[in-house]
C-alpha cells in the first residue's frame, strides 16, 4: 500500500483521477501523499495533485495570498501595487516552474526545455492539464499518450519567443550579476543563475525588458536580475510544503 516511487505515484494517480466526483480525488491524493515513503513520490504526488486536481495556478495563488495576510509583518512588495504585481509574477512563475517536474515525469521524451514548458504551463493551464491527465488516465496505452504528448509540444512551440536566439544573452548576464554580487558559492553559482533566466524567460514583458537594459545599461540590467532575485527568494519562503510521512513509519517496509 506504501508508495515508494514516482511510478508507484502514477499508478495511484491514475485511479484517483478515475473517481467521479473532485472531493473525492482530492481526499484519496492527499491519503496517498501521507503513504509516501520517500520525500521524492511525496513532493511530485503532492504536485499532482495541486496541478490536476486542485486547480492548479490560481488555487496557488489563493493560498499565498492567504499566506501573505495571515503575516505579522508584511512584505513592502504588498504595499506596492506595482511591485505586488511583480510578486505574483514571480510567485507564478516559481510554481508553473515546478509544476514542469510533472510533465516532464509524464511526457520523459518531451522536446522543450524547463523554461519553455512553463511558458505553456502559465499560457495554456488547462490545455496542458487537461492532455497530462489523459496520459496518466491511459495508464501506458503509447498511443493515447503520444497523442497527449504531441499537444503539450504544440503548446510549447506555438509559444516561442521572438526574442529566442538572445536567450543566452539572459544567462549571461544573470549569471555575471550573481559573480559580481559575490553572494554564492561557486558550486551554486550556475544553478541560481539558471533560475534567474527561466524566470526572465517565460514572460515576454520582463526578457525583452532585461534585454534592452543588457544593450544600453548594464548597471540597469543588474538592478532588475538582483530585484527579481529577492522577489523569487521571499516567493520560494512562501510556498508550502506537502504533508509529513505517516508517525512511525518504518522506511525499509518489505
Amino acid at each position: 500500500m506504501y508508495i515508494r516511487s514516482r511510478e508507484d505515484a502514477l499508478d495511484h494517480l491514475a485511479e484517483i483521477l478515475d473517481l467521479p466526483e473532485r472531493r473525492d480525488q482530492i481526499i484519496q491524493s492527499t491519503i496517498r501523499i501521507m503513504l509516501c515513503l520517500e520525500v521524492e513520490p511525496r513532493i511530485f504526488l503532492a504536485d499532482c495533485q495541486a496541478l490536476l486536481i486542485e486547480g492548479g495556478l490560481e488555487t496557488l495563488r489563493a493560498r499565498r495570498r492567504e499566506a501573505v495576510e495571515a503575516l505579522e509583518e508584511l512584505p513592502i512588495v504588498v504595499l506596492d501595487p506595482v511591485e505586488d504585481q511583480l510578486f505574483e509574477e514571480i510567485a507564478s512563475a516559481l510554481d508553473a516552474l515546478r509544476f514542469t517536474e510533472v510533465v516532464r515525469h509524464v511526457f520523459p521524451a518531451i522536446r522543450g526545455e524547463r523554461w519553455q514548458i512553463a511558458r505553456a504551463i502559465l499560457l495554456y493551464e488547462s490545455g496542458v492539464r487537461e492532455q497530462v491527465s489523459a496520459a496518466v488516465r491511459s495508464r501506458g496505452d503509447e498511443r493515447k499518450k503520444s497523442e497527449a504528448q504531441a499537444a503539450v509540444e504544440g503548446m510549447v512551440a506555438a509559444l516561442r519567443p521572438s526574442w529566442g536566439d538572445r536567450a543566452g544573452a539572459i544567462r549571461a548576464a544573470c549569471l555575471e550579476t550573481l559573480k559580481r554580487m559575490d553572494v554564492l558559492e561557486p558550486d551554486r553559482l550556475h544553478q541560481e543563475a539558471d533560475l534567474l533566466f527561466e524566470l526572465f524567460a517565460v514572460s515576454d514583458r520582463r526578457a525583452p525588458e532585461l534585454l534592452e537594459a543588457i544593450d544600453t545599461d548594464f548597471g540597469r540590467a543588474q538592478d532588475q536580475i538582483a530585484r527579481l532575485r529577492e522577489l523569487a527568494a521571499a516567493a520560494k519562503a512562501l510556498q508550502s510544503e506537502p504533508p509529513p510521512s505517516p508517525p512511525g513509519q518504518v522506511r525499509d517496509v518489505a
